[in-house]
């Protein structure tokens, strides 16, 4: 199966089916080891129009994330995601179509959105945290892109600054003669690491007094706090990366 026809046809809770709390978490991390796998297995295909320069970029780390719309006790809530609708209710969030890029402030989304409308939407999407880039057939447009070389050549080729995928996916070739962006499935899987991760800076959330959704501090109660140290860290482990 493709990526694409695994999150289309995607169903977390006919999976999960009565299990709860810990088996819970545990079998959700399964299911998105499954897709994280898929993502890590394929690359972006950037072309230049109406030539054969290319550059292949093999995202090596990803992030899941998952917020279900709407107020029932069964949905699966993740505060931390962008793009949802507005907590108080002032503004939904139309849907993504399947697969479109998600640029923000931490770097870009492969979005996996499905529902009827805002009200009821799945929000799904995955982080490219890490990245690789093959540019062995860029015969055009060629420059040296110094940041990117300065991190690859710290980490062994790879990319471990999120942000770098806009330039790794978006100027590689001139907008003047063109350039495309397209998912390629790998012909195999690639192996993760045996354990996933919690996702980085990702608080924990609650509802306060005036049951508003707000980040927990690292200064309330015990456990680990975010790199950041300001929040306490959410304990999902929705970060998988590539052996």
């Amino acid at each position: 199966m493709n990526l694409k026809e695994e999150v289309k046809t995607l169903d977390l809770h006919a999976q999960i089916g009565d299990l709860k709390g810990v088996d819970k978490e545990n079998k959700i991390v399964e299911i998105f080891r499954n897709v994280a796998q898929q993502i890590l297995s394929g690359y972006f295909l950037v072309q230049k129009n109406q030539s054969d320069s290319c550059v292949k970029v093999h995202p090596t780390c990803v992030e899941i994330y998952y917020h279900e719309e709407g107020d029932r006790d069964d949905k699966i809530k993740d505060y931390i995601v962008y793009h949802r609708n507005n907590d108080d209710g002032k503004m939904d969030k139309s849907l993504f179509p399947l697969g479109i890029l998600h640029n923000h402030v931490s770097g870009i989304d492969m979005t996996f959105e499905k529902g009827d409308n805002p009200q009821d939407a799945i929000r799904m999407s995955a982080l490219i945290r890490e990245f690789r880039m093959d540019d062995s057939k860029k015969l055009e447009d060629n420059y040296c892109m110094d940041y990117l070389e300065l991190k690859r050549n710290r980490r062994g080729d790879i990319v471990t600054k999120p942000t770098y995928l806009y330039d790794a996916l978006y100027s590689q070739f001139s907008v003047f003669d063109g350039f495309s962006i397209q998912w390629v499935d790998g012909e195999n899987l690639v192996e993760l690491e045996e354990e996933s991760e919690v996702r980085v800076n990702v608080p924990q959330f609650k509802r306060d007094e005036r049951n508003m959704v707000v980040k927990v501090l690292s200064s309330e109660g015990d456990g680990d706090a975010t790199a950041n140290k300001m929040y306490r860290q959410c304990l999902r482990k929705w970060n998988f990366k590539v052996k």
